[in-house]
């Protein structure tokens, strides 16, 4: 199976206190063990990075975005992508439409969040981290 990880399903399993935290750890570790390939986009990256370093040292998150990016693969955007999404009146958040549009461009089998309603629009069908759970 091929999952898209929201990007806030990574940030899930990187804090500890976030609420999805157990699960995500659960899903993301399905990846570590090639039970499923995991998909990630490039723009997440950086974003994570940014909102991790309220947590995590500068070290700390070069050593965790090394680990995701040898485990998953990256999906890179380019400005045909962006321009998509701008001109696309069903995508209200940049972020969510790139995220649907690196998944539909990778031809992937879902897209996992918890923020289900932000991916109504999606091409490739979203489902929570329970339901990816229930699949592997």
């Amino acid at each position: 199976m091929r999952l898209f990880f929201d990007s806030n399903v990574i940030l899930d399993y990187l804090i500890p206190t976030n609420s999805f935290h157990e699960e995500a750890s659960k899903i993301v570790k399905t990846v570590f063990e090639g039970k499923v390939e995991g998909f990630i986009s490039a723009h997440s990256m950086t974003d994570i990075f940014y909102i991790s370093r309220k947590y995590m040292s500068i070290e700390e998150r070069r050593r965790f975005l090394i680990l995701i990016a040898s485990f998953f693969q990256i999906v890179v955007e380019n400005k045909d992508d962006f321009l998509y999404v701008l001109n696309d009146e069903n995508f209200f958040d940049l972020e969510d439409g790139l995220q649907m549009r690196c998944a539909e461009n990778a031809n992937l089998d879902y897209i996992v969040t918890e923020n289900l309603k932000d991916f109504v629009n999606s091409k490739v069908k979203s489902i929570s981290i329970k339901e990816a759970l229930a699949k592997v």
